[in-house]
């Protein structure tokens, strides 16, 4: 394996707002498959690089969004054209950023047994890590509690039912997470 991954780590921890989400995405990708390869794992880490880089002319809030295929769409595409450009950039072989790329354009939903480990990694890392982001979006009005259990819930539906070792891990989590949400102090919703 190239150092590629070492330096696509480096560089999200430098960039990234919600660093420890991606980086513990590439971890639970090995949980599910040990033997995953440069490409998949490259894929977890770089995943929603586009969160680093907003876009001052997007009108998507992600609180609101999160389960509208055009803002999924906008936010799969823009995460690879940056993961793209940056692997292009470290001067990585064509062949490979293809590969990432194309992950990447589908980790919200993933699509072939890949992709699905990847969307899985993801929703567990997101359970991990990003409950306090949405228990915000309760507290400060952005999403109603019912609209944040959905987008909790989510992370465990959209895995595919193959899956069922991730699922397993996700339950419990997602049981902590809906529990936090419903704790939450809710603030007037926009």
């Amino acid at each position: 394996m190239s150092d590629l991954l070492g330096r696509a780590r480096a560089w999200v921890e430098d960039v990234h707002p919600h660093a420890h989400h991606l980086l513990r995405t590439e971890d639970w990708l090995l949980e599910l498959e040990p033997d995953a390869g440069e490409r998949l794992r490259l894929a977890a880490v770089l995943h929603d690089i586009e969160r680093a880089f907003p876009d001052p002319g997007a009108t998507w809030d992600s609180a609101r969004e999160w389960d509208s295929p055009a803002y999924n769409r906008w936010h799969q595409d823009r995460c690879a054209d940056i993961a793209s450009r940056w692997l292009r950039d470290q001067a990585a072989p064509a062949a490979l950023v293809a590969g990432v790329d194309a992950l990447i354009r589908v980790h919200e939903h993933g699509g072939w047994p890949e992709a699905d480990l990847l969307q899985a990694a993801d929703s567990l890392s997101f359970l991990e890590t990003m409950v306090p982001l949405v228990v915000g979006w309760v507290e400060s009005g952005r999403a109603s509690r019912e609209r944040a259990a959905g987008k909790l819930q989510n992370a465990l539906d959209r895995m595919h039912p193959s899956l069922a070792r991730a699922r397993a891990l996700a339950e419990p989590m997602l049981r902590d997470a809906l529990g936090a949400v419903a704790g939450a102090r809710a603030g007037a919703t926009r």
